[in-house]
Parts: C-alpha cells; sequence; structure tokens
C-alpha cells in the first residue's frame, strides 16, 4: 500500500520534474513512510512512497525496473500474485522478489492490458513503456484505490491524492459548482469522474488510460460489474454454501501479509463476521496471536455498540481496542480530517473511522480487514428494504409485500436516527420527484438554489447498481482510504473480491431480504454471535452529530459570520446564522454539517470559485 503520482511531459515543459516530484512524494508520505523513490526517463516522471506490506526488505523499492523497457509505480495489493507468479514462471519469467509488484510488471509484460483481468486485489498503477513512449493507468474494478488527474495541452498530471496534484503550482483551485449543488442538496458525492476541484478528474473503477507520445489519450473501461436484478429465485442450501465458500476465499487471500492484520470492529454483522472467520483462519493457520480489533465507541450513549463488539470479542478471543471521540475531539482535529479526505464528506460518522484508524495507528497495525461493500452487494441499507417492497408491489406479489412489510414495521418505528419519514423521503426519490423548493433549498444562495441535480435514485432499475457504483460505495470508499492511509495502514476489503461481488450481486432480491432482514443469505452463511445474527437494526459507525456540534454551537455558528466567508457563491450565510438555534436543534435537516464542511474545506484548500 502506497503513494503514486507523476506527469506525462512529452513537449518537457515541466522544467524541473525532480523538485516536483519531490514535493508531490512529500504531500503524500503519509501514505508510504517506510521508503520512497523517483524515476525521471525522457517525458515521463514517476513517484513512488511505499508502505511495506510484501517483501520487507529494500527489493520492494519503486519505481520498479522492468529491464530497460518498463518503470513501474504501483499502489494496492494483487492477493493472488502467489498464483500468478506460478503461471510465469511456467512461461519463462524469473523472479527476485517476493513482491506482487514484480508480479504485476511480468504479467504486463506477458499479457498485456489483458493483465487488469486477471488481477484479484485493488490497485492503482502507472506503468510506463520506454520502448513505445506509452503510459498506461489503470484502477481496479470498483475503484477501491483512488487515481486522480488533471492535465493541459501537452502536459498529464497524477497522482493518488488531490493534495498531491495540487504540489504543482499551475494547477487551479477553482470549485466545481455541479458537484458541489449534489452535495448540499442530496449529500451526493463521489458519484462521477468529477471532483470538487474543477478540472481535476478521478480514473473511474474498472479503467484504464493509455497516453502516447504524439498525444493520443485511449480511455477504457475493462470492466464491467454483470448484473441482471431477478425479484424471486432460489435462495437455498447451496447458494449458501457458496456465498459460504467465496467468502471464506476472500478473507484467506487478505490475511496474506508479512506484518500482522488486525479488524475494525463497529458490532455489527459485516465486521463481526469478517473477525470471526478470519480468527477461525488465523487458529487454523497456527497463529501465535490473535488478531487485534479496533472500535469506536460512545459512553452513555443510546446508541453505543459496545455490548454488540464484546460478543464477539469473547466468541473470538481478539485483542480488543476502544476508542470514544467526542464533540470535543472532534473540533480539533476537524481541519486535519478534512485536509485528510481532499473534498468536503456528508457527516460525522467519518470521524469514527478516523479515530479508529488513529487508534489503530497507536497500537502499531498497519493492516486492518474492514466491512465496505456489503450493504451494497447484500441489500444492507433501510432503502433497499423500501426499493424490494416497491418491487413486490409492482409485481403483484401482494401477500409477500404485505409481509414483509408487517415483519419491517417495528424497525422502521424503532428511534430517532431510523424513522419512518426517511424511508418515505427515500421511496419519493425511487418515485423521481423534484426536490426543487424543499428545506433543502432554503438557505442556498438564490441564483445557486435554482439549479438541477445530476445524480438520483430516479433510475430504478439501476437501483442497486447506483448504490454500488455511484451514489454510495464510492464515497465509503475514498472516506476509508484517506482515514487510513493519513496513519499509514492498508485497509483490505473482504466483501469486495470480484468473485463474490459478482456472485452475491447475481442472487435474487428474496435471498437478499427475507423475513424483515436484510442481508439473509449472510446472516444464514457466515459465523458471529446470535445477538448479532439476529439484528435488525443498522448502526454502522455511528457519531452523536447533533450533540456534538451543540457542544461547539458558537465556534461552528461563526464560520457563518465570519467576514470572510468563502462559500457566499453556494450558501446564503446570514439566513444559517439568523435560524442558528433551530438548525442545531434538529427541526430543520438541511445537511447543516455539509455547510460548515465546505466552507473549511474552501479555507483549508483555498480554493476559489469561477
Amino acid at each position: 500500500m502506497c503513494g503514486i503520482c507523476g506527469f506525462y511531459d512529452p513537449n518537457h515543459r515541466q522544467r524541473d520534474g525532480a523538485a516536483l516530484l519531490g514535493k508531490m512524494n512529500a504531500a503524500q508520505k503519509h501514505r508510504g513512510p517506510d521508503d520512497e523513490g523517483v524515476y525521471l526517463d525522457g517525458p515521463v516522471g514517476l513517484g513512488h512512497v511505499r508502505l511495506s506490506i510484501l517483501d520487507l526488505s529494500s527489493a520492494g523499492h519503486q519505481p520498479m525496473l522492468g529491464g530497460d523497457r518498463y518503470a513501474l509505480v504501483f499502489n494496492g495489493e494483487i492477493y493472488n500474485y502467489i498464483e500468478l507468479r506460478q503461471e510465469l514462471e511456467q512461461a519463462g519469467y524469473r523472479f527476485t522478489t517476493a513482491t506482487d509488484t514484480e508480479v504485476v510488471l511480468a504479467a504486463y509484460d506477458h499479457w498485456g492490458e489483458e493483465c487488469q483481468n486477471r488481477f484479484n486485489g485493488f490497485w492503482a498503477i502507472a506503468l510506463y513503456d520506454n520502448q513505445t513512449q506509452v503510459l498506461f493507468l489503470s484502477r481496479d474494478r470498483y475503484g477501491v484505490k483512488p487515481l486522480y488527474y488533471t492535465e493541459k495541452p501537452g502536459y498529464f498530471l497524477f497522482a493518488s491524492e488531490i493534495k498531491t496534484l495540487l504540489q504543482d503550482n499551475n494547477v487551479p483551485r477553482i470549485a466545481n459548482d455541479k458537484v458541489i449543488f449534489d452535495y448540499l442538496v442530496n449529500g451526493f458525492v463521489d458519484c462521477t469522474a468529477e471532483t470538487f476541484f474543477d478540472g481535476i478528474l478521478r480514473l473511474e473503477a474498472g479503467c484504464s488510460l493509455r497516453l502516447e507520445q504524439d498525444g493520443k489519450k485511449t480511455h477504457r473501461r475493462y470492466y464491467t460489474l454483470p448484473y441482471k436484478e431477478t425479484l424471486i429465485g432460489e435462495a437455498g442450501e447451496q447458494e449458501t454454501e457458496a456465498f459460504r465458500h467465496l467468502f471464506r476465499q476472500s478473507v484467506r487471500l487478505r490475511l496474506r501479509a508479512d506484518v500482522p492484520v488486525g479488524s475494525c470492529l463497529s458490532g455489527g454483522l459485516d465486521s463481526s463476521a469478517i473477525v470471526c472467520e478470519s480468527s477461525r483462519q488465523l487458529r487454523e493457520q497456527g497463529a501465535k496471536q490473535m488478531q487485534k480489533t479496533f472500535s469506536s465507541c460512545y459512553q452513555g450513549d443510546p446508541n453505543d455498540e459496545r455490548a454488540y463488539i464484546d460478543a464477539v470479542v469473547r466468541q473470538t478471543g481478539a485483542e480488543a481496542h476502544y476508542t470514544y471521540p467526542t464533540g470535543d475531539t472532534l473540533f480539533q482535529d476537524l481541519d486535519h480530517l478534512i485536509y485528510t479526505q481532499d473534498e468536503p464528506f456528508v457527516s460525522t460518522s467519518m470521524y469514527a473511522s478516523y479515530c479508529v484508524m488513529k487508534l489503530a495507528h497507536e497500537n502499531n497495525t498497519k493492516v486492518l480487514l474492514d466491512g465496505q461493500g456489503a450493504d451494497e452487494i447484500l441489500c444492507g441499507y433501510r432503502k433497499a428494504r423500501v426499493y424490494y417492497i416497491k418491487r413486490l408491489l409492482s409485481a403483484g406479489k401482494l401477500a409477500l409485500a404485505a409481509k414483509e412489510i408487517v415483519r419491517y414495521l417495528p424497525y422502521m418505528r424503532k428511534g430517532k436516527n431510523v424513522s419512518l419519514l426517511a424511508d418515505l423521503n427515500m421511496m419519493r426519490q425511487f418515485l423521481g420527484k423534484s426536490s426543487s423548493g424543499d428545506i433543502r433549498h432554503r438557505y442556498l444562495e438564490g441564483q445557486f438554489a435554482k439549479r438541477r441535480l445530476t445524480n438520483s435514485y430516479a433510475d430504478n432499475e439501476r437501483f442497486l447498481l447506483n448504490d454500488f457504483d455511484r451514489i454510495v460505495l464510492p464515497a465509503l470508499l475514498r472516506y476509508v482510504d484517506r482515514n487510513s492511509m493519513a496513519f499509514s495502514i492498508e485497509d483490505r476489503l473482504p466483501f469486495l473480491d470480484y468473485r463474490l461481488v459478482e456472485y452475491a450481486m447475481s442472487l435474487p432480491l428474496n435471498a437478499k431480504i427475507s423475513d424483515g432482514y436484510s442481508k439473509a443469505i449472510m446472516r444464514r452463511a457466515l459465523d458471529m454471535p446470535e445477538p448479532i445474527r439476529r439484528r435488525r437494526d443498522k448502526i454502522g459507525f455511528y457519531t452523536p452529530e447533533n450533540s456534538w456540534m451543540a457542544a461547539h454551537s458558537a465556534e461552528y455558528r461563526a464560520v457563518f459570520t465570519s467576514p470572510d466567508f468563502r462559500a457566499r457563491r453556494y450558501i446564503d450565510p446570514e439566513k444559517v446564522a439568523a435560524d442558528w438555534d433551530s438548525l442545531t436543534r434538529g427541526k430543520d435537516d438541511i445537511g447543516l454539517f455539509r455547510y460548515i464542511c465546505l466552507e473549511k474545506w474552501m479555507r483549508i484548500f483555498d480554493v476559489q470559485t469561477a
């Protein structure tokens, strides 16, 4: 796990490439504190900072050269590198390191760009072919590892993080109005190739770029998730066993490391299943010590999940570690959290993950397993249940729809954070209803409020795919990458093994939602304490956002009364300040934290408006 950066400059406009690469490496040193290097040759410059996970020796130094022809910088892990190396050895290749990086070089030489389809893992790759003077960039199937770029005629710049690109003083820091509108109104981020910085793009998941000396640029989608939604189908023991087998294989591959592997543990189904399965496998392997787990808890809060976390710890014998974020610590850390993320984020729940990663770093853990992806492939969100009921009604399955409604009603009424109103609002989006004129526009600047959203749930037949590749998962992957790498930690995601994803997405909806339970097949297939298996509520990395903001109400309100308020193009700060008391009491849910986060982001990164 590392940070990569570089440029492609056939016209040699970059006069001091070595100095630029040095600044870019320094800006993302947190991604790889163990080693760093640069490569310069003709039109290309490559930079790399290394977090040593496989082959901890200097043999894993990057940029890694493949003879006189190739230079590679690589961020990620190819979990099946051992199997690929054996296949490549049979084809005549010889290896001098125990790294997956060397396997990537040989795989590209042997299979060309088709090597992407043979990798099982996550990656961002930049490989320069000195013979053809082609720069090849690739991002993993689901976009777990980031890769950003910006370009001008004859000049292309790329990096693992946006702050790294900004080390080139020629890269403008201009806000992207379209992205900001989607963010403020619906809380959508990372939905497309565009970022909050106008002119800075992300290479999308499952895509590659090929740049040639004559200026030709080829963008290719090498992977598309196969999906055809089925409402009712087989969901018996055969399907359960297949799911169990694929999950166990995924965990086994993700335990491959030359350093200890720990786990995030929230007390929900996903992380609990991961901890239970990895603990089982570690025992089978004769591990001398059980894994460490890291959890975020809130003393005295009704949504604290310590009881569920402790149940997993008792069952597995894991070495548990806890962190206790507060409104005070958030206030102290917020600017660094925003700097870490590069772009605004939706809620303070990102801070729980940030604190967990910090805790793991303090306990000398460099690799963690985490549960991202399970909700998206197994209908884990409340909105998925609402969608399923809607589909049943549309298909005339009235008895089954009524059964699911009855089983789900007690859950829909439970607690202020899980409300029927929230579900009805989501149904409104499913039906394609416009949100114009609602509360979320009231505090926007007048002209800006008239814009139209570019992302929604109105495309009903793409509901699960929307969550997976546009609306939800891309943002979660950005959050966890930045939070983990800010503390030099590699975060591995067993539920995003492409074989498990493809199988889960092929299952009918009734395999995922049944008798009022989400993730039905997972509950049957995987080991976890029974109180967790029977849970119907979903909390995840919860944070008591309203009370946290109330603890520093005056300081947060001062953001909007400052004469240097930067986001005036988007937000009417006087209206926000005037209604501050009602907004902080939650009377009107406008996503107030998003307003604060946007303004602070513009200050921290010195972002201008067009």
